[in-house]
C-alpha cells in the first residue's frame, strides 16, 4: 500500500510541478506577440481493484494545450487587413487633399489672378496703363503655369514614392512568408520528434507571422495535414508547405516608372493584375494609385490641357501689338503612348487632342486583336476607369476627343501596324500638368486685338449696323460651285497651321462622286450618320488596304469630312457638285478687304469676297448660300464667311456699304483680350458641361470626399480590429490575476504531494521495522 501511495504521490507531485511550469510559461509571455495562454491538462489514472474496490492511481498529465480559436483568428487576420488597407490609403489620400486644400499651394487663386489680369488688360488695352497690365498677364500667366507645374510635380512625387513604398511592402510579403514557409517544416519535425504533440510555441509564431502578413496583404489559409498553405488577393499562391513564392517589385509593362508585382513561373516573370491584389497595405497602395492618384493625375493634367489649348486657341485668332497675328501662350505637352513590353512588332499609337472639351479623366487601352472569321483584324480601345470599349476596324479613331492613330517609328520614320495583341497603353493628361509652362516672355506678343475690323462710312445714308467682327476659324472655306456649298470648318485642337501652309483644293470627280486632291499619304475620315470611314490617299487604289487606300475621297453630301485636324462638311445646295467644281481651305488670315453692298430691292448684301460660301444664322436656324449669291439681310442675324463672323442690325439704305478690312494695328484694340477673358467662365470642359474653375473644383471635391470616406472607413475599421482583438485576447491571451491563482493553487498541490509522499515514506518505514 505503501508503494502505491508512493506512485500516487509521485504523479500528483509531477502534475503539480508541470502546472507551475506552465503557468510561469504564460506569466513570462505575457507580453510576447502572437503568445496564446497555454493551460495543462491532466486526468484521473486508471484505477486498481483491490478486493472488489476500484482504489485510485493518482493523475496522469494529457498535454499541455494553447488556447487559440482558430475562427477569432480568421477574423482578426481579415480585420487587420481591412484596417491597415484603409490606413494605407488614408495616408496617401491625404498628402493630395492638403495639397489641393491649401490656399497658397491650390490653382483657384492663381487661376482667378491670371484672368483678373486679362480683365484689366482688356480695360486699359493702351499706353502705360496697357504695358503695365501685359506684364501683368505674363507675370500671372507665368505664376499659373508654376503653381499647376509644381502640384504636378507634387503627385509626380507621391506616385514615385507609392513606388518606393510597394518596394518595400514586397519585401516585407517575402520575409513572412519564408518565415511561415520554414515554420511549417519545423512544425513536421518536432511532431514527428514527439509523436504527434502540438509544438505550442512553433504554432504561435507560425500565427502570428499569418497575422503580420495580412496587415500587408489580404491572404487566406488552407490548413493542409497540419502545414498551412497561404493564398493572397483572389488566390495566387504564396505559400505551399515549406515552398515559397517569392515575389519581385518589377516595372510595368506600359510605364516603366510605375512599379508592379511580378512572381516567377518557370524561369519567367508573371506580373500580377493589381487589381487582383486586396487587402493590406499592398492592396491599400495598389487601390490608392489606380483609384485616386491616377484620377487625381488626371484631372489636374485635363485642367491643364484646357487651360492651355483653349487659351491657345483663342490667342491665335488675335493680334498682336506688332499688328501679327497670335502664337501660343502656353506650351504643353500632349497624349502619351507607351508600348506594351510583350509586344512583338515596334508600332506605336500616335495620339492628338482632337477636342479637349470632350477629355476625361481616364487613361485608355488600345489593343489590336484578331478578326473573327472574315472580318479583318480590329482596334479595341478600352476606357480604363470604366472599361467602356469602343472597337474600329481602321483608324484614325476619335474617342472622348482623343485621335488614335498608328505612329511613324524607326529611321527613316515609317508607319508600322501592330502584331496580333499587341498593346499600348495611352495616357491623355497625365503627363501634362508638369510641362505646363509659359510660351512667350515678350508683352507685345499678346495677342488681345483681333485681326479684323469694319467701318461704315458717314455717306451711308441708312442707321444699319454691322459689328467690327471676330475670327472664328483659323481656317477659310470657298467654293467655286453654284449648286453646292461647303460649310465653314471646325478645327480641332490637334490642328498644325502647317497643315494648310499651301491652300488645300479639293476638286468634285464623278462616277462614282469623290473629293480629288489630298496630299498622298494622307488620312482622311468620312462621317455619315454616326459611322466613320477611314481612307489613306495613294496614287494606286488599293481597297483591300488597311485602312483601304484611294485616290479619291468618296463624296457623300453632309458627311463631315475630317483632314490634318480640320473637319468641314460639303452638300448639295440644291443639287450635287458638278465635275471640276473646287473646294478650298486655306488659313483665314491676313484678312481679304471685302466692301459689302446693301440692296434695298432684294433687301440683300452683295459683294462678298469671289468663291467665298457664306452662312446666315439667325435664332437656331443657319442657312449656307453657295458663291456668288446675294445674302439676305436679317435684322439681328449672323453673317459669316472665310472663318469671320459679324452681326448686322439697324435700317440699311439702298447702297450703305459696309468696309471690312485687315487691323492695321493691334494698338487700342481690346476685343480678343475680352474674349480670353471670356474663357474663365465659359463652359469649355466635359464636353460644355463645366468651366475650368469648375473642373478644378470637381478635382479638389473628389479628392475631399475620398478623404472623408477613408476617415470614416479607418476609424471603422480600426474599431472592428480593437473588438476581434479582445475576443481573442479574452480567450488567448494571458490573465496574470488568473496565472497568479493558478500558480497558489499548484503550489498547495505540490506541498499536499510532498507531504502525501511523506507520509508513504513513513509507512514504508513502518512496514520495514517490522521485519527488524
Amino acid at each position: 500500500m505503501g508503494t502505491n501511495i508512493l506512485g500516487i504521490g509521485q504523479s500528483a507531485l509531477a502534475a503539480a510541478q508541470m502546472g507551475i511550469a506552465t503557468a510561469g510559461h504564460n506569466i513570462a509571455n505575457v507580453n510576447t506577440p502572437g503568445y496564446s495562454r497555454q493551460i495543462m491538462l491532466q486526468s484521473a489514472a486508471a484505477a486498481q481493484n483491490v478486493g472488489g474496490s476500484f482504489i485510485g492511481q493518482g493523475t496522469v498529465i494529457g498535454e499541455v494545450r494553447r488556447i487559440y480559436n482558430e475562427f477569432i483568428g480568421q477574423q482578426v487576420n481579415a480585420t487587420q487587413s481591412s484596417q491597415n488597407y484603409a490606413a494605407a490609403y488614408l495616408n496617401q489620400v491625404q498628402q493630395i487633399n492638403n495639397l489641393v486644400a491649401d490656399p497658397a499651394a491650390g490653382i483657384s487663386p492663381a487661376m482667378q489672378e491670371f484672368f483678373s489680369a486679362i480683365q484689366n488688360l482688356a480695360a486699359s488695352p493702351n499706353g502705360t496703363a496697357g504695358a503695365a497690365a501685359r506684364q501683368a498677364v505674363l507675370s500671372n500667366g507665368a505664376s499659373l503655369a508654376s503653381r499647376i507645374k509644381g502640384m504636378g510635380a507634387r503627385l509626380d512625387q507621391i506616385s514615385d514614392d507609392v513606388s518606393n513604398r510597394i518596394g518595400q511592402t514586397v519585401t516585407g510579403i517575402n520575409g513572412y512568408a519564408q518565415q511561415i514557409a520554414d515554420l511549417n517544416d519545423s512544425i513536421e519535425t518536432a511532431q514527428s520528434v514527439s509523436g504527434g504533440a502540438a509544438p505550442n510555441d512553433l504554432l504561435d509564431m507560425r500565427d502570428n507571422a499569418v497575422t503580420e502578413l495580412s496587415k500587408l496583404v489580404s491572404v487566406s489559409v488552407v490548413n493542409q495535414g497540419g502545414k498551412y498553405n497561404i493564398f493572397m488577393g483572389t488566390g495566387q499562391p504564396l505559400v505551399l508547405g515549406a515552398t515559397v513564392n517569392v515575389l519581385q517589385p518589377t516595372n510595368s509593362l506600359t510605364d516603366p516608372s510605375r512599379l508592379q508585382v511580378s512572381y516567377e513561373s518557370n524561369g519567367a516573370l508573371i506580373q500580377l493584375n493589381e487589381k487582383n491584389i486586396t487587402g493590406g497595405e499592398l492592396g491599400g497602395l495598389f487601390a490608392f494609385r489606380s483609384n485616386t492618384l491616377d484620377t487625381a493625375r488626371n484631372s489636374l493634367g485635363r485642367v491643364a490641357v484646357s487651360i492651355a489649348t483653349e487659351f491657345n486657341d483663342q490667342h491665335k485668332l488675335g493680334q498682336d501689338l506688332n499688328g501679327q497675328v497670335g502664337n501660343d501662350f502656353f506650351s504643353i505637352s500632349g497624349p502619351s503612348s507607351t508600348p506594351s513590353g510583350l509586344n512583338l512588332s515596334t508600332a506605336n499609337m500616335a495620339v492628338t487632342y482632337s477636342d479637349v472639351g470632350a477629355l476625361t479623366t481616364s487613361d485608355y487601352r488600345v489593343q489590336y486583336l484578331a478578326g473573327v472569321g472574315p472580318a479583318p483584324n480590329y482596334y479595341k480601345i478600352t476606357r480604363v476607369s470604366d472599361g467602356s470599349v469602343q472597337t474600329s476596324e481602321t483608324l484614325p479613331a476619335v474617342v472622348d476627343g482623343l485621335s488614335f492613330n498608328l505612329a511613324a517609328v524607326g529611321s527613316p520614320p515609317a508607319v508600322v501596324t501592330p502584331t496580333v495583341n499587341d498593346e499600348f497603353m495611352v495616357r491623355p493628361t497625365a503627363l501634362a500638368a508638369s510641362s505646363i509652362s509659359l510660351a512667350i516672355t515678350d508683352i507685345s506678343k499678346i495677342a488681345a486685338a483681333t485681326p479684323v475690323t469694319t467701318s461704315l462710312p458717314s455717306t451711308n445714308l441708312g442707321s444699319g449696323k454691322f459689328s467690327t467682327g471676330v475670327v472664328t476659324s483659323a481656317v477659310a472655306t470657298t467654293s467655286n460651285s453654284a449648286t453646292a456649298a461647303i460649310g465653314s470648318v471646325t478645327v480641332g485642337d490637334s490642328y498644325k497651321s502647317s497643315t494648310l501652309a499651301s491652300p488645300l483644293n479639293l476638286t468634285f470627280a464623278t462616277a462614282p462622286n469623290s473629293l480629288a486632291g489630298f496630299p498622298i499619304g494622307a488620312l482622311v475620315s468620312v462621317t455619315n450618320g454616326g459611322v466613320t470611314s477611314n481612307y489613306q490617299v495613294a496614287a494606286v487604289a488599293a481597297p483591300a488596304a488597311t485602312p483601304p487606300q484611294v485616290v479619291n475621297v468618296p463624296y457623300t453630301s453632309g458627311a463631315t469630312v475630317t483632314y490634318g485636324g480640320v473637319s468641314f462638311v460639303i452638300k448639295d445646295n440644291p443639287a450635287a457638285p458638278s465635275a471640276g467644281d473646287t473646294f478650298t481651305l486655306a488659313s483665314s488670315l491676313p484678312i481679304t478687304p471685302t466692301t459689302l453692298t446693301y440692296n434695298s430691292a432684294g433687301n440683300n448684301f452683295t459683294g462678298f469676297p469671289a468663291n467665298a460660301n457664306v452662312t446666315v444664322k439667325n435664332g437656331n436656324t443657319t442657312t449656307s448660300y453657295v458663291a456668288g449669291s446675294p445674302i439676305p439681310y436679317i435684322e439681328g442675324s449672323t453673317i459669316s464667311f472665310n472663318g469671320l463672323s459679324f452681326n448686322v442690325s439697324g435700317a440699311y439704305a439702298n447702297g450703305d456699304v459696309v468696309k471690312i478690312t485687315g487691323n492695321p494695328s493691334g494698338s487700342g484694340d481690346n476685343r480678343n483680350a475680352g474674349l480670353l477673358a471670356g474663357l474663365q467662365t465659359k463652359n469649355t470642359m466635359a464636353s460644355g458641361t463645366t468651366s475650368f474653375q469648375g473642373a478644378y473644383g470637381q478635382f479638389v471635391s473628389n479628392v475631399g470626399n475620398k478623404a472623408s470616406e477613408m476617415i470614416v472607413t479607418t476609424k471603422a475599421e480600426t474599431n472592428l480590429l480593437a473588438q476581434a482583438l479582445k475576443a481573442q485576447q479574452s480567450e488567448s491571451g494571458v490573465n496574470l490575476d488568473e496565472e497568479a491563482a493558478n500558480l497558489l493553487r499548484y503550489q498547495q498541490a505540490y506541498q499536499a504531494a510532498g507531504k502525501l509522499m511523506q507520509i508513504a515514506s513513513q509507512l514504508f518505514d513502518a512496514l520495514l521495522a517490522l521485519g527488524r
